[in-house]
């Protein structure tokens, strides 16, 4: 009987943990497909562009309403009429963009 109770104890326990992994994924998928300029949360806090005219680079937040707002994002993309997904040019966590360089290059800090 105690044989029974855990055969199918154990099996639950392996529905649930695989219904929790969908599910974070579906988190994570979420939070990645919302760096992208038609986001409707998405709150630009300067936007500049490149001396040669080639790239633009963004610092912007997300506001997460009753949660309050998200850590601040920086990141640069080639000026380009279709282009408005801001994960790509994602600056790493820790860096921020202090700005344009003569040579269109990115001033970066630590």
């Amino acid at each position: 009987m105690k044989k029974w109770i855990l055969i199918i104890g154990g099996i639950i326990l392996i529905g649930i943990g695989i219904k929790i992994n969908s599910d974070l994924n579906d988190v994570v998928e979420a939070f990645n497909s919302e760096h992208s300029l038609n986001e409707p949360n998405l709150i630009i806090l300067l936007d500049s562009i490149s001396p040669n005219k080639n790239y633009t680079y963004y610092k912007y937040k997300f506001d997460k309403g009753g949660l309050g707002y998200s850590r601040i994002f920086w990141s640069v993309t080639k000026i380009d009429k279709n282009e408005n997904e801001l994960e790509k040019g994602l600056i790493p966590n820790g860096y921020k963009i202090i700005g344009w360089t003569d040579t269109s290059g990115l001033s970066l800090q630590k």
